[in-house]
């Protein structure tokens, strides 16, 4: 009877309302919903994806009898944070969140003056300025192996440096100097950011940053998709984090594709859920870091100087890949529900910031950076957006930490109040 008129109650919800109650509005996108179905308690989990090379993220919702209504299912992928603000408005707009939901894990939530999404050379050097005011700093770097500067072989060109210093040290070494001022740094995927208030959140799959001003610095390795398939199975099998949704393919396998020190890690951590790890190399990995530790795994496959032509899928998502090996004719097929893609590119990383507000120097092209003033501001106050995510054409180091000086004593001047910028040093 009761149980029964509950379940028809549950089956009836639908995510085609937009309204979200302001009560609603600080609920982080990485929570996780459990809801009571059929008298028993259930979860069931569905891949949410925001586009970018940066951002998978995954929700647990309630029974999968009505799964097929909610806006992460397969037909509908908008936001992580539209996906949870709509069911749980939906929920409480009419009158079911006390009956249905359970319970709403929240994320540690961690309160600074300026918070940095991205750890490059543009958001180090801002970091050290700001720390160096005293304003509590935390950067947020998903790798710091992968970026346009870890990735150069030898740095010449970066005045008082040694011009045989590789790239990833110098950049080792900036991070230490913001460090030693006091600079909070640490390694989390940021997927979304809500710049709309006084305070700006930033979201992370373990914790909800809360900061007063915000530093946009991720850089411009984008891509458009390489593979075909890619783009139309994004979310729904093809991911770009194996810490985001590695878990979903438990004793399955997957495909890792790119040669690169985050290909391997995420391939590493991918070992712990699926039965086997096929990862695709194009070219000899014998220089890519932990590789060797990667190929000791004994659940893991080495597909030698093979490409990924193609991702093949249906109405549930992947299904398999094409493969073709150098120097054969044929193609071969190899079946999975899971394609982890690591390709650099030369895009502004910006899919995180989409709906924040903040604009861009083409209107509604995200791909052409973002916006700033001479001060490193965007069009919405408190932050700022450093480096090649600006998408200028002048991509050198140097001028990556100029911005972040700039940003940083801009920052310190609104933070504080002042008028006027204040130098970093003082003359006796």
């Amino acid at each position: 009877g009761e149980r029964e008129r509950k379940r028809k109650r549950m089956r009836s919800i639908t995510m085609d309302s937009a309204f979200v109650p302001p009560v609603w509005k600080r609920t982080t996108a990485a929570s996780a919903l459990t809801c009571r179905g059929g008298g028993r308690r259930v979860t069931r989990a569905l891949p949410c994806s925001y586009r970018s090379r940066a951002c998978t993220h995954s929700i647990g919702v309630a029974s999968s009898r009505f799964a097929s209504s909610l806006p992460c299912s397969p037909s509908f992928r908008p936001t992580c944070k539209t996906s949870v603000f709509r069911f749980l408005a939906v929920a409480r707009a009419t009158g079911r969140s006390e009956h249905h939901v359970v319970a709403v894990s929240r994320p540690e939530e961690v309160e600074c003056d300026v918070c940095i999404v991205g750890g490059g050379p543009a958001g180090c050097t801002c970091a050290l300025y700001t720390s160096r005011a005293e304003l509590k700093t935390i950067v947020l770097d998903k790798n710091n192996t992968t970026g346009a500067l870890a990735i150069t072989s030898t740095i010449a060109n970066y005045p008082g440096v040694d011009k045989t210093m590789p790239g990833q040290q110098l950049l080792n070494e900036m991070q230490k100097q913001a460090e030693d001022f006091g600079t909070d740094y640490r390694r989390a995927q940021v997927f979304l950011v809500d710049v709309q208030g006084e305070y700006k959140y930033v979201y992370t799959p373990d914790a909800t940053f809360k900061a007063r001003a915000l530093v946009l610095s991720t850089g411009a390795m984008g891509r458009k998709p390489s593979f075909k398939g890619e783009d139309t199975y994004l979310g729904r099998g093809v991911s770009y984090c194996a810490t985001c949704d590695g878990a979903f393919y438990r004793d399955e396998e997957v495909v890792v594709t790119g040669v690169t020190q985050e290909a391997v890690e995420e391939a590493q951590y991918l070992t712990k859920f699926a039965s086997k790890v096929h990862w695709v190399t194009g070219k000899d990995v014998s220089g890519v870091p932990f590789a060797d530790d990667l190929l000791a795994c004994s659940n893991v496959r080495q597909w030698e100087n093979s490409r990924l032509i193609s991702i093949q899928g249906d109405d549930s998502g992947v299904t398999g890949v094409t493969l073709k090996q150098r120097g054969q004719e044929e193609e071969e097929k190899l079946a999975t529900r899971g394609v982890f893609v690591y390709v650099a590119g030369q895009l502004p990383i910006t899919d995180f910031c989409q709906a924040s507000g903040v604009e861009f120097n083409v209107e509604g092209n995200h791909e052409s950076g973002v916006k700033v003033n001479e001060e490193m501001a965007t069009n919405v106050a408190g932050v700022y957006a450093i480096g090649d995510i600006r998408n200028t054409p002048y991509k050198q180091v140097v001028v990556a930490a100029a911005d972040g000086c700039i940003a940083a004593m801009a920052i310190d001047k609104y933070l504080k109040g002042r008028k006027k910028i204040r130098v970093d040093w003082v003359h006796e």
